[in-house]
């Protein structure tokens, strides 16, 4: 809200004629930033008209949606290799007589651990520009490309958590479960609940609301 000294101060200029470049002018001659006059300006014709002046709302760009795009393909893999490499363990760790153990085992542990090392820093650092980018536009949050492949994402580790549980209760009912299988079904639950979780929480947060200007 205005100050009624702000506010008193538009009233009589505007009756006196005084343009909005100029009261713009005016303010800024007395050390206004520029885009709190205008924000000032703003809210005096908000409050004239009784209606909200619409916020800006960013067109979304193939820039946006290549980012979205690359996080979320880094973070199919690293999460694949995290799975590969925590399987590859439980099978150390937890015998299985039906599984049969040899070289192969070290092998597919070394490309699980060359898939984390290449495309997890990719993935940080993706969610590092995105963050930022949406810290400083916060219209951003509200942007379709988000909100789509955000939604798609979350859809498919929805699915894969409750295969997961579908399988293990399959596993339950016909007599089959054993501890190796056990872990490696909690392995996947504890990932996909991670992703879920932080995901479904970026996609409720909302466009911050613009500051008054005398805040």
């Amino acid at each position: 809200m205005l100050s009624p000294e702000l506010q008193n101060f538009f009233e009589t200029a505007t009756s006196q004629g005084a343009t909005n470049e100029a009261l713009v002018a005016l303010l800024r001659g007395r050390g206004w930033p520029e885009d709190e006059a205008q924000r000032a300006l703003a809210d005096y014709y908000e409050g004239r008209t009784s209606l909200r002046i619409p916020a800006y709302k960013r067109s979304s760009s193939a820039k946006e949606a290549f980012l979205y795009l690359v996080s979320f393909i880094t973070l199919g893999i690293w999460t694949l290799g995290l799975g590969s490499v925590m399987f590859t363990l439980i099978d150390q760790w937890i015998k299985d007589p039906l599984r049969q153990r040899g070289e192969y085992m070290f092998y597919q542990i070394a490309d699980s651990l060359a898939s984390i090392i290449i495309a997890f820093p990719v993935y940080l650092l993706t969610m590092r520009y995105i963050i930022r980018e949406v810290s400083l536009h916060s219209e951003k949050l509200e942007s379709g490309v988000r909100k789509w492949l955000t939604s798609i994402a979350l859809l498919i580790t929805a699915a894969i958590a409750v295969g997961d549980l579908i399988v293990f209760l399959t596993s339950v009912l016909r007599g089959e479960l054993t501890a190796n299988f056990s872990a490696k079904a909690a392995v996947v639950l504890v990932i996909t609940a991670g992703i879920f979780w932080y995901y479904f929480g970026a996609l409720q947060q909302k466009q911050r609301p613009a500051k008054d200007a005398n805040e």
